[in-house]
């Protein structure tokens, strides 16, 4: 049951952020879920291409040697 109301609730935010970025008179509620959403998955993006980045200054601040 949750699985398939976290798959309705981001297939909305998807169709949102079509409708906000194509309509701009589509409802209020739907133009910014969908501006949130883009902005969102772009920084999921960012996140994902500076993964290995960001875990090795993680590492290096909580003293974690991989060669160990």
């Amino acid at each position: 049951m949750k699985k398939a109301f976290w798959e309705i609730f981001f297939l909305l935010m998807s169709f949102g952020s079509v409708a906000a970025v194509i309509a701009p008179n589509v409802p209020k509620i739907f133009y910014w879920l969908g501006w949130i959403y883009i902005f969102l998955l772009l920084g999921l993006g960012i996140l994902t291409l500076y993964a290995e980045k960001i875990i090795a200054w993680c590492d290096k601040i909580l003293g974690i040697n991989k060669d160990e």
